[in-house]
């Protein structure tokens, strides 16, 4: 575990899956503890693909791969490249083990950079081979809205209206071709509730680029900006005991789930990144918190 803090945040990572598992602030936690009688991870790393793939299996050139939800990266221990008071870097090479189930070369480099309240999470993928790699990376941080999830709501920054794509909880697939699905018409804003991740469990938007979790009891906000990414998922599990989470996981995706039952090609994947060999793909994302 490695530890970074100044005068306004301090925050943890862990070097298996480089996943950051604590923000505090003025005493307060802001991200989900990793209790498994909801979800066992607090802000996980998706990568190389998003979501899931048809039956849990994909295509290269022909030959069938079996990769699990969300890939590999967040089930394996990273090195630490560098390391600062403010700034730490954490890497993931190719191997055997991962060429087994996605025949590439690759580096995964993850940094964590803390400036006044906010924390800059920044990613860089390398291709290491000489053909080209397609791949997705996606966040997925669990921020506190509890005890009762009902007491917050997020806050969009780009639009007026909210529209879903249709997503198959129990298949793990997005229907790019049907209509969306509108949550809320013409506000800026989506109340959070039981009934609402009971009647869609996983909300897949586009067009966003900063999403605020805000509270009506009291003053404490996460902003997350992600200007870029094609598509942010936003999702709270339900326990078998019917009770709601009191975390909200705001996801930004370059990537999504598989939209055919059949296996198919992953270069031909909806929101497949293309890294052509030797290339470098670049993105990161923000976290303040007030």
């Amino acid at each position: 575990m490695y530890t970074l803090k100044n005068d306004q945040l301090e925050i943890s990572i862990n070097a298996h899956g480089a996943e950051l598992v604590r923000v505090v602030k003025a005493g307060h936690d802001y991200l989900w503890d990793g209790n498994p009688a909801f979800w066992g991870r607090t802000s996980p790393v998706l990568f190389p693909i998003v979501g899931t793939v048809a039956k849990g299996k994909y295509l290269v050139e022909g030959v069938e791969y079996e990769l699990p939800q969300h890939g590999f990266a967040r089930d394996l221990v990273f090195d630490v490249v560098s390391t600062t008071n403010d700034e730490i870097w954490f890497s993931l090479m190719a191997s055997d083990e991962t060429r087994a189930v996605y025949p590439f070369d690759f580096e995964l480099r993850i940094g964590y950079v803390l400036h006044d309240a906010q924390v800059a999470v920044k990613w860089e993928v390398v291709n290491r081979g000489d053909k080209v790699m397609p791949f997705s990376i996606g966040a997925h941080p669990a921020l506190l809205a509890g005890p009762e999830l009902a007491d917050y709501s997020l806050q969009m920054g780009t639009s007026m209206g909210i529209e879903t794509y249709v997503f198959d909880n129990a298949r793990g697939l997005v229907d790019v071709d049907a209509e969306k699905v509108e949550i809320i018409e013409n506000l800026p804003f989506l109340p959070l509730s039981k009934d609402l991740f009971a009647e869609y469990p996983t909300l897949i938007l586009e067009g966003e680029s900063e999403i605020m979790l805000r509270s009506y009891t009291h003053d404490r906000e996460v902003e997350i900006a992600f200007d870029g990414f094609p598509y942010v998922g936003i999702w709270s599990p339900i326990n078998a005991a019917g009770e709601v989470a009191p975390f909200v996981c705001v996801e930004p995706w370059y990537g999504l789930a598989d939209t055919s039952e059949v296996p198919g090609e992953l270069k031909n994947k909806v929101g497949i990144q293309m890294l052509k060999a030797g290339e470098e793909f670049t993105a990161s994302y923000t976290m303040t918190f007030r």
